[in-house]
């Protein structure tokens, strides 16, 4: 037994893609948390073999544009996704898109949306939000991550869109609007849908050379924390990806639990409980804890996959 969590987190294209379905009229709507599990994003773990190490609580195939897309089709609808790199053109996009309803915007860049205060601490990191208004120079809008009805400059927003310098981002300007449904269905075949999904991202983890996925993407991520990690590593460590993990680990289990996945579900609260364990550890650089947290989270991450 266990208590769900409820709160703010870096959930900010499913809860961007949870307010624009909402304002479409969408019936029996998943909270988003069920909407995470339906991307595909708490499926897996990914080292990045890189000069500089990386590791997201994500699958090595995903990312949040494809997990948005992902998770449209299986709730059956759709929406109009335009892509592009003239700014012009995306201004123009977005004007036309925003008279059809609130419009998803992104990835676009943290550090460049004035409104939050310390967004010039933050340059590089992905975000999504949600456009309602363009009223001559400046934008209204819908930020997942603490900012209702924020205001800023369409020069600034320009800025924040151009996704050139994220490392997913195949297009400067990206942006979904006029959301339909396609076609009905039901819950349970939403359910079946995600548990396929699922499915396949846990048995499909990449093993190098650069792309890590599965038990040995912890092994290697301990492996750089053993002897102390760099200092970027580290940072996205506390800031992002064990906080996240640790949410995406708990709905997870909320959703395995309700497609009667029960040891699925008992393991990714086991897996949940050691990202918040490795949160402290790793607050207070006590890097030996950290890194027997990880051996844990490999071993959790192979019974995961017996599991299901």
């Amino acid at each position: 037994m266990y208590t769900a969590y409820t709160g703010n987190s870096h959930y900010c294209y499913s809860n961007s893609l949870h307010m624009c379905l909402k304002q479409a009229g969408m019936v029996n709507l998943p909270d988003a948390g069920m909407l995470e599990c339906m991307t595909g994003m708490p499926f897996g773990a990914l080292f990045l073999q890189f000069e500089t190490p990386l590791f997201f609580p994500s699958h090595a195939d995903l990312n949040p544009h494809s997990g948005l897309s992902r998770a449209l089709n299986i709730l059956g609808w759709n929406c109009t996704l335009w892509q592009g790199d003239d700014a012009e053109a995306a201004l123009d996009a977005l004007t036309e898109n925003l008279k059809k309803g609130p419009v998803l915007l992104g990835p676009l860049d943290l550090g460049f949306l004035p409104y939050d205060p310390n967004h010039k601490l933050k340059r590089g990191g992905d975000h999504f939000i949600v456009i309602l208004n363009l009223d001559g120079d400046r934008v209204q809008v819908h930020d997942p991550q603490f900012y209702p009805f924020a205001v800023l400059p369409v020069d600034d927003l320009m800025r924040a869109w151009d996704a050139t310098g994220l490392g997913y981002a195949t297009n400067a300007y990206t942006l979904r609007g006029d959301f339909q449904e396609e076609r009905q269905v039901t819950t349970d075949e939403m359910l079946e849908d995600t548990l396929r999904n699922a499915r396949e991202l846990i048995h499909a983890a990449p093993s190098g050379p650069v792309f890590f996925g599965g038990s040995k993407a912890f092994r290697l991520a301990a492996g750089v924390i053993r002897n102390r990690p760099p200092q970027t590593f580290a940072g996205m460590l506390v800031h992002f990806v064990l906080p996240i993990g640790a949410r995406r680990c708990l709905d997870a289990a909320d959703f395995m639990k309700s497609t009667g996945q029960t040891e699925a579900a008992e393991w990714m609260v086991k897996k949940a409980e050691s990202y918040g364990l490795a949160q402290y550890y790793a607050t207070q650089e006590d890097w030996k804890g950290t890194e027997g947290l990880f051996e844990r989270l490999a071993e959790i991450e192979d019974r995961i996959a017996e599991s299901i």
